[in-house]
């Protein structure tokens, strides 16, 4: 009888093997930056979602209340307030009015007491929340090492603040990503700066800024910008707490690696910035070191400052 031919078994080689797995490793190397880039795109979009939330909280707020929220309510003079900076005057327009209802009436109060003087009273009724719209979605704003701040405004020719210290894990009070802007260095024209005064943003200390004073444009004035509140590389040293998260200088321009000082991100060459009139523009990163009097330092100045009368070449600092 004859018998029918045999199938020898189908087998793939080691070298043929081999050959695919090289393949898979290179589309797998092609991809992961694509996914990459993705995700980084869709924390930029997210990102810029907030402060145009934000931004257009605070003309809701002027809406209702006929002026802005101070930068920070903190009298210098008197050194009397509470030093909350302006998100939790926002909290009721971007969806947080549970969270504002059971703040102590007394926190916006500007003879109050520090807020982290209200100690449970307080820190039950919302400090520790984690609000995403103050989180940039690209930043993890709780890795802090050496503690987060409680709040941040300029005083005089520096900014100051007062944290509370601590590792991950020992503190946790709501962090934000995003800050008011004081302009070059606050209201130093009180002082009789006639140079650095002219640039003064719309939110400082004590700040009573209405949309009607901003006489260079809703759109040509920044309102919010990222901060890290902390070293970009390497171990971060500080976070801020959004409950104190007052208003950010921009004289010391937008370096990277940003510090606590000054504004920045973790997005890839820019830093987003909320205008008065609820638009949102990414601002080019400068390098590590401030380019004082520079005509790009110049004009990002101008973008800060609400009344120096100035025209802005945004080309200078970005989009």
């Amino acid at each position: 009888m004859k018998r029918p031919p045999t199938r020898r078994p189908l087998a793939f080689t080691l070298i043929e093997l081999l050959v695919v797995i090289a393949i898979i490793a290179i589309l797998i190397g092609l991809l992961l930056p694509a996914v990459q880039k993705v995700r980084e795109a869709a924390a930029r979009t997210q990102c810029q979602n907030n402060l145009k939330q934000i931004s257009l909280a605070a003309h809701d707020y002027d809406s209702a209340n006929g002026r802005l929220p101070p930068g920070l309510n903190w009298d210098a003079t008197t050194n009397l307030g509470s030093k909350i900076g302006v998100l939790p005057y926002l909290l009721p327009y971007v969806e947080q009015d549970n969270i504002y209802r059971n703040f102590p009436v007394q926190i916006f109060d500007p003879s109050s007491p520090r807020w982290w003087t209200y100690g449970q009273i307080l820190n039950a009724n919302g400090v520790y929340a984690h609000i995403k719209t103050f989180e940039c979605p690209a930043d993890n704003p709780y890795t802090y090492q050496n503690g987060m701040f409680a709040y941040l405004t300029t005083s005089g020719y520096t900014l100051t603040g007062g944290y509370f210290a601590g590792t991950p894990g020992t503190l946790s009070y709501g962090a934000s990503n995003y800050i008011a802007n004081a302009g070059a260095l606050g209201n130093v024209s009180v002082q009789g700066d006639t140079f650095y005064g002219q640039w003064c943003g719309p939110y400082y200390a004590g700040s009573k800024t209405k949309m009607v004073d901003i006489t260079d444009g809703t759109s040509n004035t920044i309102a919010f910008g990222e901060t890290l509140g902390g070293a970009q590389t390497g171990a971060r040293d500080f976070s801020i707490a959004w409950v104190g998260a007052g208003a950010m200088p921009t004289a010391w321009d937008l370096i990277e690696p940003a510090q606590w000082y000054s504004f920045g991100s973790k997005h890839s060459g820019v830093v987003n910035f909320g205008f008065g009139d609820g638009s949102v523009r990414s601002l080019r990163k400068i390098g590590n070191s401030t380019p004082w009097f520079s005509t790009q330092w110049y004009n990002l100045q101008y973008a800060a400052g609400y009344q120096d009368g100035y025209v802005i070449d945004f080309s200078q600092i970005g989009n």
